[in-house]
This record gives structure tokens, C-alpha cells and sequence, in this order.
């Protein structure tokens, strides 16, 4: 008797999983199933980006994944087996099937030996299936510098089917675009492809160097035209997902690093447009272009076990609810390999909904790790919109100090006593000037203005002003917060000018860590302004403590970022810091700490 072939197997599987949809239980818990053709079960899906087939009734729907290993089990000879980009599929969008990898080797002509096959961008345009995809390291035939490694551009593959096979298109879409001479180009990452009401088709693409930009794609789809234009800062965002809700596009970007393992904090940002090339604003109205750089939060980690969600791509349910998949880490099981420095991102998936014009996910509670109701497969009725507003927690003032006399409370002391004269109480304010010193893993030489803190749950309040040009600076200069059990445990909530970038940063430093282990993690929270309160709240329970950032522009509308957990104990002080650069100032007008009580 003959064993079935792969493709009949997974249709079989598929056919099983249509037939029982309906007597499932209706929910599903992060992170989904992803089935190889073996039956076991894939760990990871980078960059997911989903397809739905235009052919079958009932839909079935295709994830695609970037290049990456997804299986502990998977060798290649010596090394990890590196799918070129994996391609599922599913009927009820929660258990998804593996197809086939989108392709068998890297393709011959468009990309280097060594090349990353990075996030599929699916799309159904002139009656055909065209998958665009970044090549990290594009053939020598398509680059203007021969022998370069990071000569990135976007290629484009067709096929009659969301399975494949797919061919590759002999030129690529976007080519390697310069940043200096020689070797040194912009990031040319990260496709993504939409079309207005009027059938003009623009696509999306770059990274952290460089920005992000958007141009107009031709009619056949394998081409830019026009002039590109750059829709979010350098050094901040990766990973465009534009869709139109309303009136408005929508712009979701990601930021900071993806693959720290536990210390990972990428998250992500959105901001709207009328106009499919920008300028995208977030709520309060920062452009994600600027300087001052905008972006709301709105998937950050919680403190349940997903940290670093991010890269993802939103879609509507045959019901018309919202949704988006992402990938995110566990911290508890954050790597593949350590050695290798491969992080481990599996499939998650979670509901949207608009409020007063925005997206929230998940009811604004960031990535969910309990079971939530499944989307829907069929046409029906909207679910009920959950509720979302929350009642603020009551805070009861412990102390303030305004730095108004001329010398400090006697609260204070310093840990490394910054130089006579570089710094002054009563300015009005505490005005400190910034110092070629830091609090980085092994450079731990940065004066801290250090004074203990109370049991409980806490609230840091502070209100700073950084003065720096906003084309600073070749350093990372920043001041704000620390809170801190020693030089290699803390938390840090800063205002940083850097690169061009005035960014509010979220840190983490932790040690011990295993041999290889990541010690610093960050992520970003709102925009700064010409002045910028920090807030921090402390939730205590047991062993391990919960840090939540905010800020604010004026001291009234708040911007909530990321969770950090940490174990810094009872003696953690909190700290102020003026360091990663000299030559600047700050001032500090105000610090409150205040006792914070239940959250509802």
C-alpha cells in the first residue's frame, strides 16, 4: 500500500480541521499551532504576513514567515535548518498547516550566498499571486559595490496559487540604495504593499537605516516609480503594516531590537494619515518622521510571559471584527540557540478595535497569554466591542521635592559624587550637566543622585528638560530616571538624544546571566517635548516586581509604554542621571513619589 504524498496528507489534515471547526471549543490561547508536514510543531513564525485565497469557499487563509529556523529538531549538516520562508495554511485562522517552503534554495541570479530571505509580503494583484520579500544581500549583478554583504534590496516572486510554486522576477523591485560610499547602504527591508480606492498601488519598505519610505508601485507590480518618501525616522522603526480604516491610513511600525531573547522589547507604534504617503501623526500629533519622534504605543509587553511583539500585519475577519498576528518572545524560552544568537518568535494573534478613531489591541492590555474568543470564520454579526476604559489608580503623595533651595534634601546622597561645579540645586531646579560617563553593562562609571525607596507599590513621577540641539549627538546623551539595586541591576526611564533622535528610553540591565545571555534590553515609550515628565510605577508581588513606563508632553495626557519585570528587592533606590555624553545640560523642576493603590 503506498504512503500518501505530502500535499495529499496536508490537504487531508486540512479537510479534518474544516470538518471540525464547529465543534471546537470557540477560543484559542497564544501562541497558535503551526503543524509541519511531520505533525510536530513549528516554534516560530518572524514576520508574519497572511494571504487570504481568492479561489475556495470556504476561505482558506496562507501565514508566510520569514527565513529562520523554526523546529529545535531541524539540522542542516552542522548548523540550524533555515526555512526560505515558510508558508502555512488554515481554515479557522488559529491551527495553520505547512504547505511548502516558498522557496527550495535561495534564488540564483537575485541573492548572495549568504542572503536572508526576510519578510513575505503576499498580495493578489492582476489576477496572479505575487510575493515580495527582502534580500539582505543581493546578487553582485544587482548591487552598484561589488562583494558587499549588506547591499539589501526588495525582489518580487509570482505564482497562480497562494501556495507556489513561486518564480522569482529576474530584477528586483528596489534595488540597493546608497548611504555612503563603498559598502555603506540603507536597510532596504520589510515590503508592504496597498492600494487606494483610485487602484494606484504603493509600496512600503525600509528599516532602521535609513527610515522607512513609501513609493508607487507600477501596474505590473514589479517596479517603483516616482520619487521615494520618507514616512518615519531613521533609527526608529522597521516593519510598515499600512491598512485604511475610515477616513485615515494607518502606519504600524515596529521599534528597537527584535532578538535580545528575555531582554527583547520591540513593540509596537502607530500613527495616521490622510494620504497613503503621510506624514503619520499619532494622537497627540508628533510625526513618526520628526526628530522629536512620534509613534502611539500600541502592543506593548505587559509582564505576562511575551515580551517583544512586534513585525505584524492586520486583517478583518469574514465577520468584519479586526485582527492582528504578530511575532513575539517568551521570555522564559526566548532562544534556539544562544550561542547562535537565534531568538525564538512564535505566532500570535490578537482582536483590534477602533476607539475614538484608534486602534487598541486587545483591550490595551498588550500581548494576551489566556484564552480569547477565536475570529470569526463565516459572515455574522460583529462581536460586542469590550470594555476598555479603566479607572485610574488612587495615589497618595509620599514626598516632592522641587530643587528650589540651594542645596539638596538630605535624602539625597550620590553614588561616583558628580564634579564641583557641574552641577547646582535652586537654578530654579536642579541643573546637572551632562557627563562623557555611563551605566552600561561594564561601563559603570556614571554619577547617580541616589536616595532609598519605600516598600509597596510606587509611583516616580519627574518632570526634566534635556537641553540639546535636536541634531544631537553622536552619543547617547540622556537624563532621567534610574531605579537600581546595584550598577548591573536596574531599571532606566530616560530621555535620549542620539543620532538625530529625541526618544523617550525604557532599559533594563540585568546580572548574572547564563554564558552568551543578552545583560541590557530596551524599549521605546511616547515623545518627548520641550519639556518631558517621566512617570514609573512599582508593583510589588513576591519575588518579582513590575515596572511600567509613561510619559508626557505637559504633565496631563500620558502616554503608557512597556513592562519590565525585575528583582531588585527592598533595597532599590532611585536614581537620577545626566551621562552618555558631555557638553549638554539638563534640569530637573520637579520628582514626586507617591504611594499607588489598587488597579481596577
Amino acid at each position: 500500500m503506498s504512503r500518501p504524498s505530502r500535499s495529499c496528507l496536508a490537504a487531508a489534515l486540512l479537510a479534518a480541521a474544516a470538518a471540525s471547526a464547529s465543534a471546537r471549543e470557540p477560543g484559542y490561547t497564544n501562541p497558535l499551532p503551526l503543524r509541519l508536514a511531520d505533525g510536530s510543531l513549528a516554534e516560530s513564525c518572524a514576520d508574519p504576513s497572511l494571504l487570504r485565497d481568492r479561489t475556495t469557499s470556504p476561505t482558506v487563509w496562507y501565514m508566510y514567515c520569514t527565513m529562520d529556523p523554526v523546529s529545535y529538531k531541524e539540522r542542516e549538516g552542522k548548523g540550524w535548518k533555515f526555512r526560505m520562508m515558510p508558508v502555512y495554511r488554515s481554515v479557522d485562522l488559529v491551527n495553520w498547516y505547512f504547505v511548502r517552503d516558498a522557496f527550495d534554495k535561495r534564488p540564483t541570479g537575485l541573492a548572495g550566498s549568504k542572503a536572508g530571505l526576510w519578510a513575505p509580503e503576499p498580495v493578489y494583484q492582476n489576477g496572479s499571486y505575487y510575493l515580495y520579500f527582502t534580500v539582505t544581500d543581493v546578487a553582485d549583478a544587482h548591487s552598484p559595490e561589488k562583494g558587499c554583504e549588506a547591499d539589501s534590496g526588495i525582489a518580487v516572486a509570482t505564482s497562480a496559487s497562494p501556495s507556489g510554486p513561486w518564480t522569482p522576477a529576474r530584477d528586483l523591485v528596489v534595488a540597493p540604495r546608497r548611504a555612503g560610499a563603498g559598502c555603506n547602504f540603507q536597510w532596504t527591508f520589510d515590503p508592504d504593499v496597498i492600494e487606494d480606492g483610485q487602484g494606484d498601488r504603493f509600496l512600503y519598505y525600509g528599516s532602521y537605516g535609513g527610515g522607512i519610505y513609501v513609493q508607487r508601485l507600477s501596474r505590473d507590480g514589479l517596479k517603483v516609480e516616482g520619487d521615494a518618501v520618507r514616512i518615519a525616522a531613521a533609527n526608529r522603526y522597521e516593519g510598515a503594516e499600512v491598512v485604511r480604516h475610515g477616513d485615515y491610513w494607518y502606519l504600524f511600525a515596529s521599534s528597537t531590537d527584535c532578538c535580545r531573547g528575555p531582554l527583547t522589547g520591540y513593540a509596537l507604534y502607530v500613527g495616521r494619515a490622510r494620504s497613503p504617503e503621510g506624514p503619520f501623526l499619532d494622537r497627540q500629533g508628533n510625526d513618526m518622521a520628526a526628530s522629536r519622534v512620534g509613534g502611539t504605543p500600541v502592543l506593548q509587553q505587559n509582564g505576562n510571559r511575551w515580551i517583544g511583539a512586534g513585525h505584524n500585519t492586520v486583517f478583518q475577519d469574514p465577520a468584519g471584527q479586526w485582527w492582528t498576528f504578530y511575532h513575539a518572545v517568551d521570555r522564559n524560552k526566548g532562544y534556539f540557540s544562544v550561542e547562535d544568537k537565534l531568538t525564538r518568535r512564535p505566532l500570535l494573534l490578537d482582536r483590534i478595535d477602533w476607539v475614538e478613531g484608534w486602534p487598541v489591541v486587545n483591550r490595551d492590555q498588550g500581548p494576551s497569554d489566556t484564552p480569547q474568543p477565536r475570529p470569526a470564520t463565516r459572515p455574522g454579526p460583529l462581536p460586542a466591542a469590550p470594555a476598555i476604559a479603566k479607572k485610574a489608580p488612587a495615589t497618595t503623595p509620599i514626598w516632592t521635592d522641587r530643587f528650589d533651595g540651594d542645596k539638596l534634601d538630605p535624602r539625597w546622597t550620590w553614588v561616583r559624587p558628580q564634579a564641583a561645579g557641574s552641577w547646582a540645586a535652586g537654578q530654579p531646579g536642579l541643573r546637572m550637566a551632562t557627563q562623557g560617563t555611563d551605566l552600561h553593562e561594564d561601563t559603570d562609571s556614571a554619577a547617580v543622585l541616589a536616595t532609598p525607596l519605600p516598600p509597596g507599590d510606587l509611583r516616580i513621577e519627574a518632570r526634566l528638560r534635556l537641553d540639546a540641539p535636536l541634531d544631537c549627538c553622536a552619543s547617547p546623551v540622556q537624563a532621567g530616571l534610574v531605579i537600581m539595586r546595584d550598577d548591573d541591576n536596574y531599571l532606566k526611564l530616560v530621555e535620549l538624544a542620539h543620532n538625530g533622535l529625541r526618544q523617550v528610553e525604557f532599559g533594563k540591565e540585568l546580572a548574572p546571566v547564563g554564558k552568551g545571555y543578552p545583560r541590557y534590553g530596551n524599549t521605546v515609550v511616547g515623545t518627548p517635548g520641550e519639556w518631558t515628565w517621566l512617570r514609573i510605577d512599582i508593583r510589588r508581588d513576591g519575588k518579582e516586581e513590575r515596572y511600567t513606563a509613561w510619559s508626557s508632553q505637559d504633565g496631563k495626557d500620558w502616554v503608557r509604554g512597556g513592562t519590565w519585570t525585575h528583582s531588585l528587592g527592598g533595597a532599590a533606590k532611585l536614581g537620577l542621571v545626566a551621562m552618555g555624553g558631555a557638553g549638554h545640560a539638563v534640569t530637573f523642576s520637579q520628582l514626586g513619589l507617591m504611594r499607588l493603590g489598587r488597579q481596577d
